[in-house]
Parts: C-alpha cells; sequence; structure tokens
C-alpha cells in the first residue's frame, strides 16, 4: 500500500513527462492501493482519468493500462456497495479486446495536468480532514502446479514485476501446490510463472472478484492452475473453490 497516494501520483506524472509509461503505471497502481486504503473514492475517479493520459504505444504498456483501469473501476464499485450507492459500473467485464478514440498528445497532457492539481488540491483537504484505514481481510490463494514440469512462481508488487517489489517466490514439483495469503480485495494480484526456463508468462488473479463470488467469506481458498499462465502481462484468471476447482 501506498502511504501518500498525492505523492505516487505526482511521480506517475512525472515519468509520463518523460515517456517512461511503464514506471508510470507502477506509481499510478500504488496511488491506486493508497487511495483505496483511505476509502478515497474522489481519488479513484482522479487515477482513472490520468489513466486515459497513457499513450500505450506497445502491447504490455496497453494491457497493463487496461488492468489499471478495471482494478480502479472495481474499487469504485467496492467503494460504492460499502457506502450503500448504486453499483457505478453495472456491466464491467475484465480486460478485453476493444478500440479506444485517440485523443492527441497535447490533449492528453492538458487532461493530465489539471487531473494531478485537481487530485492534489481535493486531496490536501481530505487528508487534513480525516483518514481511513482498510478492512485488513486476508484471503487463501492455492498456486497448483498442475503442469508436467517443476515450475517457479514469484508474486509481483507491480506491472512489471521489478525485484524491489516481489513479495514471495516459490518452486513447485508437478501435482503439488502451495498457499498464499493475500489481501480480499485485491483487484488484480500478479504472479510471473518460470516455465522451461522462461519468465515472460504471467497469472493476474482476480481475487477480490473471487472473494465476492464466493459470499465474501474469508474462510474461503481460491485455487490458481500455474498451467493458465499466459505470455506477460498475462489474461486475467479468475480463481475457483471447491467443486469448480477440480480439486
Amino acid at each position: 500500500m501506498a502511504p501518500k497516494p498525492d505523492r505516487e501520483l505526482a511521480e506517475a506524472r512525472a515519468c509520463i513527462d518523460r515517456g517512461d509509461e511503464r514506471r508510470a503505471l507502477k506509481r499510478l497502481d500504488r496511488s491506486r492501493r493508497g487511495y483505496l486504503k483511505q476509502h478515497d473514492a474522489d481519488g479513484l475517479e482522479h487515477l482513472l482519468l490520468l489513466a486515459d493520459v497513457l499513450e500505450a504505444a506497445d502491447e504490455r504498456t496497453r494491457i497493463g493500462r487496461d488492468n489499471l483501469v478495471y482494478a480502479i473501476k472495481q474499487n469504485l464499485r467496492f467503494e460504492s456497495r460499502r457506502r450503500g450507492q448504486p453499483d457505478p459500473y453495472p456491466d464491467l467485464q475484465g480486460p478485453a479486446e476493444h478500440t479506444r478514440i485517440a485523443f492527441t498528445r497535447p490533449v492528453k497532457v492538458a487532461i493530465g495536468i489539471a487531473t494531478l492539481l485537481g487530485a492534489l488540491a481535493l486531496l490536501g483537504v481530505i487528508v487534513a480532514s480525516f483518514a481511513f484505514s482498510s478492512s485488513g481481510t486476508e484471503v487463501t490463494v492455492r498456486l497448483v502446479n498442475d503442469t508436467p514440469e517443476r515450475v517457479s512462481f514469484t508474486g509481483c508488487g507491480d506491472p512489471g514485476c521489478n525485484a524491489d517489489s516481489t513479495w514471495t517466490h516459490a518452486e513447485l514439483d508437478p501435482g503439488r501446490f502451495t498457499e498464499r495469503q493475500v489481501p480480499a480485495d485485491d483487484v488484480i494480484e500478479l504472479f510471473q510463472v518460470n516455465r522451461s526456463g522462461s519468465r515472460d508468462w504471467c497469472l493476474p488473479l482476480r481475487v477480490h472478484d473471487a472473494y465476492v463470488r464466493h459470499g465474501s467469506d474469508p474462510t474461503v481458498v481460491l485455487v490458481a492452475r500455474l498451467s493458465r499462465a499466459t505470455p506477460c502481462p498475462g489474461t486475467t484468471v479468475l480463481p475457483a473453490t471447491g467443486p469448480e476447482s477440480g480439486l
């Protein structure tokens, strides 16, 4: 979680100005986690606008941006339910190929500057007035090696899976599994999978979707098969449980 999401937001804007969009995605995701911890729906709305500033010229950055937008919208849905408000995105589906409206770079820069200034001003008022803490609820994710080979995986704290952001690592023989505790309100929990000596396989798990689908029960075990990893940045996967998992 980012302790100061407004600072991460400012760093993301600086990364965008330098043309480093992959690092900007990392900062934006940290900011998202910080706003989610503070239950700051307005801050999340500002992130949604800034995410559209990213040009995402390459495929990996484009998919990372789509996953970020999806995560932000899921966070906003969570906040709406918590406050007893209508679902703002009732037809929201997982990231998929779609056509976007193209904005020129000058327009995007202008939107980004206005978004950043508005976010910082609003955040100053909100942080000075109150702060919220997250529920801290965790859920168990069981990672199963259902492949015929020995596989290793790494838990990633950002879309780029940089070394300083990894939080867990394990190796599994065929047919074996291991379990990890993750925050139940994490929309996407990313694991990088090493198969046949390659670390270019990713398994983005839709943890919060699965948690809500199975009754928001913190004792539930969400099952994810490592064979469902796809070339990074990966296609999002909804973990199963019980009879649905096939185990």
